[in-house]
């Protein structure tokens, strides 16, 4: 089946927010955007309204749109609901992942992935993974989106791989104590 244009136009916009290819501190506007990819304003208007849906952007009427920038306290909101759904994530791998799937995570504990685009992070690929092993299907799309935001805040250790190591392997032990401690230290406040 092909691809709508309005997920096409979706796509691109999304690649250059996360690349930095848009400025944070300039508006987006329908018309602008309709120009540069050659089409109507019905196709930007949807891919906009995806992006706004998914936090990505602000919409302003009748002014256009913006980068979406988070708060300290917006941050921290978005971490303390990840503590709780990624320690959900922890438990239900430690009953349901075989040491497999376990181990797929080392893959995001070593190779430096990703550049500029925060959903292509070792971070947030580590989370995502962790959370598509547990045998919940709901939880890799409602953690996504929390994932971005922590991601766009810039939300980045130097340790985050050992962290992620030490989480890996309290996994493999199925040691539910110590693999909620080390993502605790994992998912900083700011």
């Amino acid at each position: 089946m092909a691809e709508k244009l309005s997920e096409k136009i979706y796509r691109s916009i999304k690649a250059d927010i996360d690349s930095g290819i848009i400025d944070s501190r300039s508006f987006l506007s329908e018309a602008q955007l309709a120009k540069q990819f050659g089409v109507s304003k019905a196709p930007v208007r949807d891919a906009l309204h995806l992006l706004c849906s998914q936090g990505y952007l602000i919409g302003y009427p009748r002014k256009g749109y913006m980068i979406n920038m988070y708060s300290v306290e917006e941050i921290n909101q978005v971490q303390v609901i990840r503590r709780q759904m990624e320690k959900l994530c922890v438990q239900l791998t430690i009953q349901n992942a075989s040491d497999e799937e376990i181990l797929s995570l080392k893959e995001f504990t070593s190779l430096q992935l990703g550049g500029s685009d925060p959903s292509r992070t070792n971070n947030t690929m580590f989370h995502q993974r962790l959370a598509e092993i547990t045998g919940n299907k709901y939880l890799p799309g409602i953690l996504q989106d929390l994932l971005y935001k922590a991601s766009m805040a810039a939300i980045k250790s130097s340790s985050d791989l050992e962290k992620h190591q030490h989480i890996v392997d309290a996994l493999l032990e199925r040691d539910l104590e110590k693999a909620e401690q080390y993502l605790e230290e994992d998912i900083m406040l700011l």
